[in-house]
């Protein structure tokens, strides 16, 4: 009797043993799709995203998801989705996150190198610390390496690769990808330091006219034979992650691959070219065609990123109501822009960073100043500045008065901020007349605002 109760019951526990088994892989496959970051951040500002640094950087449109808001003392703690190893940007230090990632983080913005990490995945990030930057060429270190000759400078950052290669292989506890995407990297920052070469060696050297001429023609036959001996073999789409093989994956492909290959990586660079496009279009009859351009490309994931930037576009623009935000005035104070209902409104959108923007400065006063009269426009001044003192002293030492705002960029997003200078136009009924509104020196803004006064 007790051997049948058993068998009668044991596929049902059997049952439950198994719903409870795939019930805890469901939670560990969950959790793995999580990575934790909490510790202190040092002179950032008091909100900080973690930049997406993948191939999707730019794709993709722009998201909240990963914004730290640390306290007065700049700790912090955030835990994000991560559907796979993704490299990512917190103030100057470049991540290499994973699932299930469980870190510790000191990061000061002014020394990159004074970082810390601890936890799962600290060895990785550590060893991340001495990238180089790309946008300085490099192992060319903005001109530091340059030597006298073109032969001299490309042996050495030569060497300074190798021993990056020898750095590499002493570091233990990192993913056999993570290794393999680094030793990638190290060949493209070799690749990007020969070619950055040149322009920063006519810089160090202050060679003029047919000085500079020569010795760019003698750079160029020499660093083409090195530029063409480190690219046999290295035409490899699924090293787009990196951001300086997709500042030389061009170079790579021009000397030869797989045709599938280099067609992938050719559609990265027309993709990113489309989405810049379809960003300067403030119109959502101008961007509906795009969608049929992007349909006739194959690349999945870029395809997906770029018709997902298509969509997020189409959802706001002419003619609808403008998107609401809170930003705070030079008084400490929060100020919606609804508040601001009922009156033509035109803001104009600056950073201290930015030349171009404080290039306008004087005829976005003298804009101002015009309709100083009028009741029925308004003229908002909107910082995207991470530095509130660097604000406040700007307008401080310009004498700065009217509406003037600080934002974060990321609550913006509606309105796809990507470059500034930028100004927008809204109407008096809250509407968006113009995403990309003439800027104050352009002789067809008061045309535009007067437009609107008058309706």
């Amino acid at each position: 009797m007790f051997k049948k109760i058993i068998s009668m019951k044991f596929p049902k526990l059997l049952m439950l043993l198994f719903t409870l088994a795939l019930f805890s892989a469901l939670s560990v496959n969950a959790q793995s799709s999580y990575v934790t970051l909490k510790g202190k951040l040092k002179g950032f500002n008091n909100q900080v995203q973690i930049e997406d640094m993948s191939e999707l950087q730019y794709l993709l449109p722009p998201t909240a998801a990963r914004m730290i808001l640390p306290d007065t003392a700049g700790n912090f703690s955030l835990k994000f989705k991560i559907t796979s190893p993704n490299y990512f940007r917190l103030g100057r230090n470049q991540l290499y996150l994973s699932p299930n990632d469980d870190l510790t983080v000191y990061i000061d913005y002014g020394d990159p190198n004074k970082a810390t990490f601890m936890g799962a995945g600290a060895e990785a990030n550590t060893y991340l610390k001495n990238t180089p930057f790309p946008k300085g060429g490099s192992f060319i270190a903005a001109g530091k390496n340059i030597k006298n000759t073109p032969e001299e400078t490309i042996a050495t950052v030569e060497e300074m690769a190798l021993a990056r290669e020898k750095e590499l292989a002493s570091v233990t506890k990192i993913t056999p990808e993570f290794r393999r995407l680094e030793v990638a990297r190290i060949k493209a920052d070799l690749i990007n330091s020969i070619i950055s070469g040149n322009i920063y060696s006519t810089m160090k050297l202050k060679l003029k006219d047919e000085a500079a001429k020569t010795f760019s023609d003698s750079y160029k036959k020499i660093a083409a034979a090195s530029i063409a001996k480190y690219s046999i073999g290295f035409t490899d789409p699924s090293l787009m992650k990196l951001v300086v093989y997709r500042d030389i994956a061009e170079e790579v492909i021009a000397n030869g691959g797989k045709p599938a290959d280099i067609e992938k990586i050719k559609e990265f660079y027309i993709l990113s070219s489309l989405v810049k496009d379809m960003q300067k279009q403030s119109n959502k009859q101008l961007l509906m065609p795009y969608k049929a351009t992007i349909d006739n490309f194959k690349t999945p994931t870029y395809k997906a990123a770029t018709l997902q930037m298509h969509q997020y576009l189409m959802a706001f623009g002419k003619g609808d109501t403008a998107v609401d935000f809170i930003a705070m005035d030079q008084n400490g104070q929060k100020v919606k822009l609804s508040s601001l209902k009922g009156k033509v409104i035109y803001l104009d959108l600056w950073a201290t960073w930015c030349g171009p923007c404080m290039e306008e400065m004087p005829s976005y006063d003298k804009l101002k100043a015009k309709y100083a009269a009028n009741p029925n426009v308004v003229f908002v001044s909107l910082s995207i500045d991470d530095n509130e003192e660097l604000w406040k002293g700007s307008l401080m030492q310009r004498n700065a008065d009217g509406y003037q705002w600080l934002i974060n960029r990321a609550k913006l997003q509606a309105y796809n901020i990507v470059g500034i200078p930028r100004s927008l136009l809204i109407d008096q009924n809250f509407k968006m007349v113009n995403m990309a509104a003439p800027l104050p020196s352009t002789t067809t803004v008061v045309k535009e605002i007067d437009m609107l006064l008058a309706n």
